[in-house]
């Protein structure tokens, strides 16, 4: 197996011209490299790309990678081939990102790069090794969210009508079949939504700062983890007992809530919190005081039933 020491994308204009926009074309290159720094990291592989000339048939831009080894390089530059080529069957892919218990876990993630340092080690890196590399790079958020853009930028440029990708070896030789991605592709690489599922804290304290006191959707303001916090009141009946005036507040006045923590991947692949909303209200504390709500007692009566019949559920199947 000879390995791989370049990359090449492969820009194919549908004027058969040998100009792109620079914009354009910059943007892009900024989201290949991320990636490319991105799945280096997360395979624990210290990378350095050096861009060559620019070739002509449409656009060509070849980069060199450096590294410890010809082993190493391999795997970055075969595993990056496969992730900017292979075409989600399904919007599920994308929408899996959405999903975090589906991510690999922990353990998982441990042996798998464990394995293919093995294999990096011995000098060893066959399609296997690359097939995992790419798995585990592909559920990277920003592997998917900087792959998305780079398709995104491209998918309003109409003169690039496809995009090839290829591994070369030392002396520019295409050692491998050019990967090719047609512009009718490209949109099933986007990500539609960046929303997350949010985390659920269900024994919140919220001090309170400042309540809404009109019916709407205005933001109430209080203390969370020793934090300041902007957050939806979703509890309607909680809500209308202030508008009403049938509640009131003072300084160190908080609720014991259900709260949902949402979060969102941004454009360069972080997970980000984006609000804070109340579920439910547990508990009222004013003036020190604890005092259940009703609609808190009725959630932790369902929460009572629906946990006995899961331990019911789960002790049937012992």
């Amino acid at each position: 197996m000879e390995y791989p020491s370049k990359f090449e994308l492969h820009y194919y204009l549908a004027d058969n011209s040998h100009s792109m926009n620079a914009l354009v074309r910059n943007k892009c290159e900024a989201e290949f490299l991320a990636v490319a720094v991105e799945v280096a990291e997360i395979l624990g592989i210290h990378l350095e790309l050096d861009c060559e000339a620019l070739q002509e048939g449409g656009i060509r831009e070849v980069w060199k990678a450096l590294g410890k080894n010809s082993a190493q390089i391999a795997l970055v530059i075969s595993t990056l081939a496969l992730i900017w080529s292979v075409v989600p069957n399904t919007d599920q892919e994308l929408i899996d990102l959405q999903k975090e218990d589906l991510r690999l876990s922990i353990e998982q993630r441990k042996k798998a790069l464990g394995k293919i340092k093995e294999d990096v080690d011995s000098n060893k890196v066959t399609s296997k090794t690359i097939d995992t590399a790419s798995t585990i790079a592909s559920r990277s958020y920003k592997v998917v969210t900087r792959k998305s853009n780079f398709y995104k930028i491209l998918s309003t440029y109409e003169k690039v009508n496809k995009v090839g990708y290829s591994e070369l070896n030392s002396e520019g030789r295409v050692i491998s079949k050019e990967r090719v991605i047609v512009r009718d592709e490209f949109a099933k690489f986007i990500i539609t939504s960046h929303d997350l599922k949010p985390l659920r804290d269900s024994s919140a304290h919220i001090e309170i700062v400042a309540p809404v006191l009109i019916d709407g959707k205005a933001k109430w303001k209080g203390i969370y983890d020793g934090h300041p916090i902007s957050f939806s009141m979703n509890d309607k009946d909680f809500k209308m007992a202030v508008v009403s005036k049938q509640l009131s507040f003072k300084n160190g006045d908080g609720i014991l809530c259900v709260l949902l923590i949402h979060k969102k991947v941004d454009e360069l692949g972080e997970v980000v919190t984006s609000g804070y909303s109340v579920e439910v209200v547990l508990e009222n504390l004013h003036s020190g005081v604890s005092g259940e709500t009703v609609q808190g007692k009725r959630y932790r009566q369902t929460k009572k039933m629906k946990d006995a019949q899961e331990d019911l559920f789960g002790s049937g199947n012992a």
